[in-house]
């Protein structure tokens, strides 16, 4: 975990967009949010979902959740992605989750089917912390400089 912290040149506190910039530089991929489609469930709840497409990846969050939730959701999709964990293949299917997304370009997912595995608790606990360290809303992209301002006098 340490180490994968170490490895954000980042100051805190960032925003979603200043984050997610800087990681598609460091893995070379583009990255991309959606919100899930309005009515759209999946089981009992709208947990967030990681799609790799051969050329991007896809964070699925649930808009209607509070700010703080959402920026939870996506660093804990992002935890995925700086952990290197490995998602389940995908098999296309016609779905309120692809909606948007080409089904047949999707290579991997990574969704929550339980929370006691391994690569659970390292993205939670490693989105958590990269949650705590970030501020604003999933579309702010010009308040990280800011919120570090604000960050130095509001203590």
């Amino acid at each position: 975990m340490d180490e994968v912290l170490s490895r954000i040149p980042l100051s805190p506190p960032w925003t979603v967009h200043e984050f997610l910039a800087w990681l598609e530089k460091d893995t070379g991929r583009p990255i991309r949010l959606l919100p899930y489609p309005e009515g759209t469930v999946i089981g009992n709840r709208r947990c967030g979902v990681l799609f790799g497409l051969a050329d991007e990846d896809i964070i699925m969050y649930d808009p209607n959740r509070s700010e703080r939730h959402q920026r939870q959701t996506i660093f804990h999709e992002v935890g995925h992605v700086l952990c290197c964990h490995k998602g389940e293949p995908f098999s296309p299917t016609d779905s309120p989750l692809t909606s948007g997304i080409d089904p047949d370009a999707i290579r991997y997912m990574m969704r929550r089917t339980s929370f006691d595995t391994t690569t659970e608790a390292e993205a939670e606990l490693l989105g958590t912390k990269l949650a705590v360290l970030s501020q604003g809303g999933i579309t702010d992209d010009g308040r990280g400089h800011f919120n570090r301002i604000i960050s130095t006098v509001v203590q």
